[in-house]
This record gives C-alpha cells, structure tokens and sequence, in this order.
C-alpha cells in the first residue's frame, strides 16, 4: 500500500481504463487470497516457508530478468553503491514481514494479519511526516489518532498488544518509505533484495534440522508446493505494476483495501475466528479512521490538484 499523500507540484493524472481495473483487482485478490495457499503449508515450519519464499521467487527473477534483459540495475547499482546496503536492509524487513505474516495464518491468527495492513496506510502517513518532514491535513491526524485508540482499546480490552499487527503494519511502511527513495524499480529492487537473502536461506537450511535440510526433499515431488512461493509471490508483483500505469493513483488507493478486506473476510467466515465485540470495537476505529483518510485521499487527488493548477495559472 502506497505512503504517498501530499502532492508537493502537480502531476498529469493516469487514465483509468477498465484493462487497469481488472489487473489492479486480480493482484490484490490473489494477495487477499495469500492464506489460503500458506494454510496448505502448515506443517512446515514458518522460517522454512519464507526461505523457500525467498530462494523460488530470487529463481522466477532471474528468469524473468533473463527473458527481458533487464540488466540496467547493475549499471544503477555502480553508481549508487549504497543501496546495495539499503537493499540488503529492506530485504530483511520485508522478510521479517512475510515470516509474521506465515505464522499468523498458520497459527490461526489471520484476523490480526488483516488489521495490520489496514493499519499499514496510517502507519505511513506517520512516518512520511517523521521521516521526510511532510505536513499533515487535520483529517490525516485524525486518522491516526482513530489508529492510535484502537491499539490502546485493545490493550485495556483485549489485555494483549497487537505485536503481529504493529509488525507487518511498521514492517510493510518501513519498506515502502524504503522503496520510495530507490532509484530501482520494484522488480529489480526485489531481485537484489533476494539475491542478498538467498545464501542466508541456504545456510538456514543446511544447519536447520527441518524437512528442507535434506537434500532428496528438494529433488522429491513434495517440494513443488513449497516452489509455488515463487510465483505466487511475483505474480501479483507483476499485475500491480502494470496496473499502475493504467488506474489513476487515486482508484488504486482506495483498491488497496481489498486486500486486507479479503483477508478479514477470510478469517471471519471461512476460517470462522473469534469476532466478538471487542474486535468489532478494533477494527471499527480502524474503519474510521480510514474512511477520513480515504476522504481526504480524493478531496487531494492528484487530477483534482491538477485542475487546481491550472485554473491557477489562467488568472
């Protein structure tokens, strides 16, 4: 989910087209859908899962970087040596995302997932005004301050710590400010990430005492599901990329909530965990909160500044 929210210049509008609608929609289903294929995965443990993640998603990569010839991110890398570091940092956050994501969902715990993503935007905010110094609107305050209450309700309430929705919430925010300043595209960043990650993996599983420290489980047939990490971890990369292009910022914005929507509904009815009225309390100040922040999303839109500008510009 984007952490971009103030339009510092005015910026020519993306049309909408119903090819990008369709695109956008099958990328954030197919991730709302993520639990349903790591429940599959539940025997295994959850360090296994995402370094199999890790190893067979580096592997769809290359081949995809070998099709198109996409070298130039080495060319980017020589002349900005740092982010080799940034990289090797991002890549073990969003690791550390996908590890807390996997156990949540295989120790029954999806509902927390989906809070912690509906949280990510507002976490975002927060940080873009830390990190970068950006000036808030009163219904961005706000909004975090909706997020902030529901942390604190389920603390009195609930008498535990959200730890796995603040995980992937700060997890995933931190990595999209991160993404926000590398001169890479998110494919190529992806691949330099894994790269980085892959000999860690490898070492996990050689001195680990799991299935995946043996070698003829790699050369069985139990392992395609597990190699299944890999396209579905890039597959919807690839959609939402191209979607990016063909749905305004704004649509796209407001799409992102599927996805933790899909996961909720999940949980709740397919997986049938406890929703009780305290939940209900979480997850309503969350919903506030967010419908400001989406209200000032479109109230600021990038083709809504746009006009702006220009009827500036005419007197």
């Amino acid at each position: 989910m984007t952490t971009q929210n103030v339009i510092k210049k005015p910026v020519t509008p993306i049309k909408t087209t119903r090819r990008g609608i369709v695109t956008a929609l099958m990328a954030f289903f197919i991730w709302g859908g993520f639990p349903l294929y790591f429940k599959q995965l539940a025997a295994y443990d959850a360090t296994e899962i995402i370094g199999h993640r890790i190893v067979w998603t580096f592997a769809c990569l290359l081949l995809v970087l070998v099709v198109t010839k996409r070298w130039g991110w080495i060319d980017t890398l020589k002349k900005n040596p740092r982010w080799i570091v940034f990289s090797l940092i991002s890549g073990l956050i969003i690791a550390t995302n996908w590890l807390t994501y996997v156990w949540a969902v295989n120790h029954d715990r999806i509902l927390e997932a989906s809070l912690g993503y509906f949280i990510g935007p507002l976490v975002g905010v927060a940080l873009s005004m830390i990190l970068f110094k950006e000036r808030l609107r009163t219904l961005q305050w706000v909004a975090i301050g909706f997020a902030l209450l529901s942390v604190i309700i389920q603390v009195v309430m609930i008498g535990s710590l959200p730890w796995i929705s603040l995980i992937l919430a700060f997890s995933f925010s931190i990595y999209g400010t991160i993404q926000r300043q590398t001169p890479l595209s998110a494919i190529d960043a992806m691949f330099v990430e894994t790269t980085m990650l892959v000999p860690m993996c490898l070492w996990w599983f050689w001195q680990a005492d799991v299935v995946s420290s043996q070698i003829s489980f790699w050369l069985s047939s139990n392992i395609w599901l597990l190699m299944l990490a890999g396209p579905i971890t890039l597959i919807p990369l690839l959609l939402f990329n191209k979607s990016t292009k063909l749905v305004a910022y704004s649509i796209l914005s407001f799409m992102n909530y599927l996805t933790p929507t899909f996961i909720f509904f999940l949980a709740v009815f397919y997986y049938k965990e406890p929703f009780d009225l305290h939940r209900l309390a979480v997850f309503g100040l969350i919903w506030v909160g967010l419908l400001l922040f989406s209200i000032d999303l479109w109230h600021h839109r990038p083709s809504k500044m746009l006009k702006a500008a220009r009827l500036r510009q005419k007197a």
